[in-house]
């Protein structure tokens, strides 16, 4: 699939924020789906994903790429200055990386990084991070070969489960 699948990377607009929402509920699902209960999967809104996402476009509380292909988005990126208590003014954050499932290892989400990288480059951040939490194989298995490494982990309970996110550098 990865060969024939043609898209572009552009900049987000209110128009996509549908789109970013199916793909980030669909892509939750898939991903989390031996992490969290399937009930609290199932419940997850596109609506709530939608509005969300037009207020971060609205707000420019992070930039947001989609890679698209035709009318089909197939992935999202979202990046900004670290949000980490004490991260230095040139630290940037991966906010969140998700691409629709049926897109999954088809380059789509590398371009999207190469692409957020660029940018996050050109605006003069030195370092770059993210959150990942742990049991994720498939993201863990991405960033590592892009050359991130775990430096930090904490807990969190989401859905009646704990959970762990390890920071990635």
């Amino acid at each position: 699939m990865a060969a024939d699948l043609n898209f572009e990377i552009k900049k987000a607009t209110e128009d996509d924020c549908l789109s970013i929402a199916r793909v980030h509920v669909l892509s939750w699902q898939q991903a989390y789906c031996d992490l969290l209960p399937i009930d609290y999967l199932a419940q997850l809104s596109v609506e709530k994903r939608e509005t969300m996402w037009r207020n971060a476009l609205r707000t420019g509380s992070s930039q947001v790429l989609v890679a698209r292909s035709g009318d089909v988005l197939l992935g999202f990126i979202s990046f900004a200055a670290c949000r980490d208590e004490g991260a230095a003014s040139d630290q940037a954050e991966i906010w969140s990386l998700y691409v629709s499932p049926a897109y999954w290892a088809a380059g789509v989400g590398r371009a999207l990084y190469l692409a957020a990288k660029g940018q996050i480059q050109k605006q003069g951040f030195k370092t770059l991070s993210l959150w990942v939490i742990k049991g994720n194989q498939r993201a863990l298995q991405f960033y590592t070969r892009a050359g991130f490494s775990s430096d930090l982990s904490k807990t969190f309970e989401l859905a009646g489960v704990e959970l762990q996110e390890l920071r990635l550098v």
